[in-house]
């Protein structure tokens, strides 16, 4: 139980004991109904936090419900004019309340808040340890959130929460209060508060919000870097706010360090990576509904970011149209295009000229038999599945080398100037090595070096020349590909937890 909560408890029961004291005061009637109604309202609101929090609450609850009869009691037959009833009522009210902290001590309530589904792998190894301890009450609780204008008025609410994978079990944001529950850790991968200008969650999920109620807040970004993370980063609200940050890397980390206190950034891994590997060894089910495209070929994920469609649409557009154009001819291959999730909506709000044309390459795209439109809510099934990259730069970059598989890199500002415009061995073999070592990652193919076109060539011919550089490369950038991220945050939350129970220490997982 963190402190929070037991301020709360204890400043309710005191209220309670105080209003008890104020019936001798009052002369009767309706005031001292009123205050006695009070004090029963309280025991019953406690009794009920009690049975969500305590598995084993019966010996307390009993206690609690015996109380609630007796100030009923002693509002009925008018005891409370009597001065040894009064005391004893306080005398129960305190023998309660040293039985409810007590009940509460050494049980956690853990709270997960993500909002869109397709993030839900930045929390969910964290989550699968956390649902393993017996004495924490672990909730999943997705939120709703708006789509923006420019200018952050808000359009249509979206909520997410039947989308979530069947064995997460989710609580209902409009059944679950905060100022009553006073969590004792909640999780977020959303830092934005008001500084997204896409979408937004409400003001009351804002981690300048949420640190009212926990004196544990945690944030895990759901970014994975290829390197280094960009500053902007570093300062969002969520950021500021949070009791811990847990990182991806030590190179990641130090990046932070220029804003925070060591003891706040934390480097475990990612949870996303931790997905990826997972999913490595225990393949997911293709949906039936992508079989007939992708059965029996050569499988290429298509990765479209936010930043194109932002300030290189037509070019954007140009590469969608070629990406149509050499899979119509290539009946050997199969594409899955996962645009990011928020897509449709960052053109209608940045840059709503496009949108009808984007659109209409959607619904040429969706007409090819060898290619799948993925709006699945979780992304690591194309990855998974998929047996070569192309994309722009984000963290399915990152999250797609560490399987060791092809990643080609789409720069649409050099559309039609690669260096290699069409796959021949042995003339281009010699070539990438060369270039490759001049690039920041070595085992990417980038589109300055090599066509796209040509690309998908030389992985259906079962050619990577750049294959043995990359899983080395890529297991450095993150850092962690041990899979077991979330089992070392879950470690560092909970011992911190410990500690504050104990009332002595603090984490010192700084650098697992």
């Amino acid at each position: 139980m963190g402190n929070k909560l037991k301020n709360a408890v204890m400043e309710r029961f005191l209220g309670a004991e105080s209003s008890v004291s104020q019936l001798a005061e009052v002369e009767g009637g309706e005031d001292a109904l009123v205050l006695l109604q009070m004090i029963q309202e309280t025991v019953i609101e406690i009794g009920e936090m009690i049975e969500r929090r305590v598995s084993d609450s019966d010996a307390v609850i009993l206690v609690l419900e015996n109380l609630a009869e007796e100030i009923y009691e002693t509002s009925r037959l008018e005891r409370y004019k009597d001065e040894r009833s009064r005391e004893k009522l306080v005398s129960q009210l305190k023998k309660a309340r040293d039985m409810v902290v007590s009940a509460l001590e050494g049980v956690y309530e853990i709270l997960f808040l993500p909002y869109k589904a397709s993030m839900w792998d930045a929390l969910e190894s964290v989550y699968l340890e956390a649902a393993d301890c017996t004495d924490c009450n672990v909730r999943v609780m997705p939120v709703p959130y708006y789509h923006v204008t420019e200018d952050r008025t808000a359009l249509e609410k979206e909520y997410e929460g039947t989308m979530f994978p069947d064995n997460i079990p989710i609580t209902d944001y409009r059944e679950y209060h905060l100022a009553t529950e006073l969590p004792d850790v909640i999780f977020i991968h959303n830092p934005y508060d008001d500084k997204n200008s896409v979408t937004s969650l409400p003001e009351q999920y804002f981690s300048s919000e949420l640190k009212k109620y926990t004196d544990h807040l945690v944030y895990v970004p759901y970014k994975v870097c290829s390197g280094k993370v960009k500053e902007f980063y570093c300062v969002m609200p969520g950021v500021k706010n949070a009791w811990r940050v847990f990182v991806q890397s030590e190179q990641v980390r130090e990046v932070y360090l220029k804003y925070y206190q060591p003891e706040k950034i934390v480097a475990t891994g990612s949870p996303k990576i931790d997905k990826v590997v997972r999913n490595a060894v225990h393949k997911p089910q293709m949906p039936d509904t992508w079989s007939d495209a992708v059965w029996g070929r050569k499988v290429f994920l298509l990765n479209t970011h936010l930043n194109q469609i932002i300030n290189q649409a037509e070019n954007m557009l140009l590469a969608l149209e070629e990406i149509i154009s050499i899979f119509e001819k290539r009946k050997a291959g199969a594409v899955i295009w996962r645009p990011h999730p928020l897509s449709i909506e960052t053109a209608k709000a940045k840059n709503p000229a496009i949108l009808q044309y984007y659109q209409e390459i959607i619904k040429r795209f969706q007409m090819l038999n060898n290619a799948v439109y993925d709006e699945t809510p979780d992304p690591q099934l194309a990855i998974a599945l998929a047996d070569a990259y192309i994309g722009d730069k984000s963290s399915l970059v990152t999250m797609f080398g560490v399987t060791g598989k092809p990643v080609f890199i789409r720069e649409i500002e050099l559309l039609g100037q690669s260096v290699v415009s069409c796959w021949e061995q042995q003339n281009v073999q010699k070539r990438l090595e060369e270039i490759s070592v001049n690039r920041r990652l070595k085992s990417v193919y980038y589109e300055r070096d090599i066509s796209v076109e040509a690309y998908v060539d030389m992985v259906l011919d079962g050619v990577d020349i750049l294959a043995e550089k990359r899983k080395p490369e890529f297991s450095r950038l993150a850092w962690n590909t041990q899979g077991d991220a979330g089992k070392q945050i879950w470690e560092c939350v909970k011992s911190e937890l410990n500690a504050v129970e104990e009332n002595h220490g603090q984490c010192n997982y700084l650098h697992l």
